[in-house]
């Protein structure tokens, strides 16, 4: 639950004078920096609940854990569907590790429903060895190295010794998941529950995003993916739609390319008549890029390149283009999220009619 709502939840709780007053339908509001936010339904359920046999008995395998916040006055027609990086879990939406507010609360305040998700082995989403064995925790050093402490937007500094990268690392689950077949079939057994909706996806959620699309063409109305991973014509492969298809055991021949700018890393490039993705034609695919201190800043373009070869419709936006300077890779928990989300997710999100 947003931190935020869950105040003004408990505050009406806590006032037998105001639950009187309540009746059918009432809401419960909340506001912080994001501004006022108004629900008329929350809750969660579970899809991908495989029985699965263990000793005693049958066991779900795969589950994915789903919350969703359903605004009062809805002002647009597709909910979003919101997917978390590697380590992470639905508090990376949520809100930052300086108690200010998250993407989450921008998009409720926008007036979009929202559904966000667990991956299996993350979060609500329990681990089980029966995905695999379980990994060691990721240190305050490894986060630090790798994607805070070179950002000038990092709350504290982003140095491991800090209270707000100790906060981050609190949430994080070092896996195992499920594999990417499981991920498909968990969200084309969503998107069937909730209808038509705009995946949002980050990092090593990224995956979920085009599987999605793969999964439910016709119900997957846009993708705004911040700086993901998974590598369409390598590992993904065997698991999307192309044009022509993929024989059994057959892979997608490709070359490297010369990097397109000093800075740039090189990109791999279909050879020969490119195959299609023909369940991407037309949807609209946002990618966004931080301006420095990312693993993502010199080769997501190649992410995007990949896209638009095999038929896709994506935009790359790289945030120093904008005006938009010094984040990195954890830009949900940076000092400017608030400018990111009103200056370039929304105005994207909002276009999808």
């Amino acid at each position: 639950m947003n931190r935020k709502l869950g105040v003004a939840l408990q505050a009406i709780l806590a006032s037998s004078t105001v639950i009187a007053g309540l009746g059918a339908g009432a809401t419960a509001f909340a506001a912080g920096e994001a501004g006022p936010i108004s629900l008329r339904d929350q809750g969660f359920f579970y899809v991908g609940v495989r029985p699965t046999e263990v000793e005693g008995g049958m066991a779900p395998f795969g589950q994915m854990y789903v919350g969703f916040q359903l605004v009062a006055e809805k002002k647009h027609p597709y909910p979003l569907v919101l997917v978390h990086g590697g380590g992470g879990q639905t508090t990376d939406w949520a809100g930052t590790p300086d108690g200010r507010d998250g993407w989450l609360d921008y998009f409720l305040a926008e007036g979009f429903d929202v559904y966000f998700v667990d991956r299996p082995g993350y979060g609500r989403s329990p681990n089980s060895t029966l995905y695999g064995e379980l990994q060691p925790p990721a240190s305050f050093e490894f986060i630090a190295d790798r994607f805070t402490a070179e950002s000038e937007q990092y709350p504290g500094g982003g140095t491991a010794d800090t209270v707000e990268v100790q906060q981050h690392v609190a949430s994080s689950n070092p896996g195992p998941t499920v594999d990417n077949a499981i991920l498909k079939e968990n969200f084309g057994e969503l998107l069937d529950k909730i209808g038509p909706a705009i995946m949002v996806t980050h990092s090593a959620g990224g995956p979920s995003g085009w599987l999605a699309l793969d999964a439910r063409p016709d119900m997957v109305k846009g993708v705004l993916a911040i700086e993901t991973a998974g590598d369409l014509t390598g590992d993904l492969a065997p698991l999307m739609t192309w044009e022509p298809s993929l024989a059994e055991g057959e892979t997608i021949a490709v070359e490297e390319l010369a990097p397109e700018a000093e800075g740039l890393a090189a990109c791999k490039s279909q050879t020969g008549d490119a195959r299609q993705l023909a369940n991407f034609a037309g949807v609209p695919i946002l990618g966004v890029v931080s301006p420095n201190s990312s693993l993502f800043t010199s080769n997501f373009h190649c992410t995007i390149n990949t896209l638009n070869q095999a038929g896709a419709s994506a935009e790359l936006v790289r945030l120093v283009d904008k005006g938009i300077e010094g984040n990195g890779h954890f830009m949900n928990e940076e000092l400017n999220n608030d400018v990111i989300a009103k200056e370039v997710f929304i105005p994207f999100l909002a276009s999808i009619e």
